[in-house]
């Protein structure tokens, strides 16, 4: 029995000392740390009159762009020199030539039954005066329409009209064998060629004007709201100045630009996106705009509009605000974080306007804080210039 409690007894005795020795020993005193407040860059905003602009995108097409057809039958005898896809052309130019002589004989023979129509009512106007003597004469009483020649008469006359109405048509179609460009433009497509036999109604090729081209511009609703439009066409005119469009797209390694304006809005709503499309006018797209570039029509282009100006007006770049919270942090006059609560105006790609929230003077976090805390310490650092 004593040889199974004397080693419990000294292994408890060593528990014991161990405890003792642990519990009474002392504790190294240790200093505390304390973190130090982050360094933060600042901005001081100030109110400023800020002119918006709205985005959008669109495709450069012609103001103006027919089919030229023919009205007569014939052979094409000649074409422009630039009669061709990209050819360009100024008003009044012969674009195609029919041969003529069809129309010229039709022309020749109208003359000629009209020279026949103009002898026979000399000799109906002679025969109709010598009728009227012989019934003063002769007659009795009051003379008939018939015994006077009127319906002859009538009758004569209504075919010297008709001869009159031949040569003009003849003229006229003689004058269609030469058909000529209605503006100045360029050529999208050719459909005929020399030698080739035209029918009336053919279609000979596809012109577009080039004093302008046009930009159907959709922006939505919430958009419209920065817009400064005459809600009235461009038919029934207006005072109203008209808002600025800046168009781009990149050609190569560098980006084109040209400058045009809001001209009208379309008579609806897109019915699937709810958008209303503005068409903005671009004058003289072949000018040297771009070092002689043209806007050629098709170009996808990315627009600029020039929107409503506001007053009292803080700017701020977007990655200072929490656009799911629209907050953003500010350091009060003791230096400590606050966060605070924006009436955000518009959002941009480089700039957020805000209305309401900031106050003359006060300074924006730009960066420095991971984790921010209401009231937490910071340290501020100059914003670099």
């Amino acid at each position: 029995m004593t040889r199974i409690l004397l080693p419990i007894g000294v292994l408890l005795m060593g528990v014991i000392t161990a405890f003792l020795v642990l519990t009474n020993r002392s504790q190294p005193e240790t200093e505390r740390l304390q973190p130090e407040p982050p360094q933060v860059e600042v901005l001081e905003v100030h109110p400023q009159s800020v002119r918006v602009t709205v985005t959008s995108q669109g495709v450069a097409m012609p103001r103006t762009e027919i089919d030229l057809v023919t009205e007569v039958a014939g052979k094409v005898i000649h074409v422009h020199p630039a009669f061709a896809a990209g050819g360009s052309f100024q008003r009044g130019d012969i674009l195609v030539a029919v041969d003529p002589r069809d129309y010229q004989f039709a022309r020749i023979e109208a003359q000629s039954r009209l020279a026949e129509a103009q002898r026979l009512l000399a000799q109906e106007e002679a025969q109709v005066e010598q009728a009227l003597e012989e019934w003063e004469v002769l007659g009795k009483g009051e003379a008939t329409p018939l015994a006077l020649r009127t319906p002859q008469l009538r009758e004569i006359r209504a075919k010297v009209a008709a001869a009159k109405a031949d040569r003009a048509k003849a003229r006229l179609q003689q004058t269609r064998c030469v058909l000529r460009a209605p503006f100045d433009g360029r050529i999208r497509a050719k459909h005929v060629d020399l030698g080739q036999y035209l029918v009336p109604g053919e279609k000979v090729a596809r012109l577009y004007a080039t004093d302008s081209l046009e930009v159907r511009l959709p922006v939505s609703m919430e958009q419209l709201a920065f817009l400064d439009i005459p809600w009235i066409s461009e038919k029934n005119g207006s005072t109203h100045t008209a808002p600025s469009v800046t168009l781009h797209t990149t050609i190569g390694e560098g980006m084109a630009r040209w400058v045009g304006y809001i001209i009208r809005t379309e008579g609806a709503l897109e019915p699937t996106s709810g958008q209303l499309s503005l068409v903005a006018r671009v004058p003289q797209p072949d000018s040297d705009q771009n070092h002689g570039r043209p806007l050629l029509p098709g170009t996808f282009l990315q627009a600029e509009i020039e929107g409503l100006e506001y007053h009292r007006v803080f700017v701020i770049p977007p990655a200072v605000v929490n656009t799911r919270t629209e907050q953003v942090l500010v350091v009060d006059d003791d230096n400590r974080l606050k966060i605070q609560q924006l009436d955000i105006l518009k959002s941009e790609t480089d700039r957020m306007m805000v209305r309401g929230g900031l106050q003359a003077g006060d300074r924006v976090i730009l960066s420095g804080v991971d984790v921010p805390i209401e009231g937490m310490q910071v340290t501020i650092s100059p914003f670099p210039q």
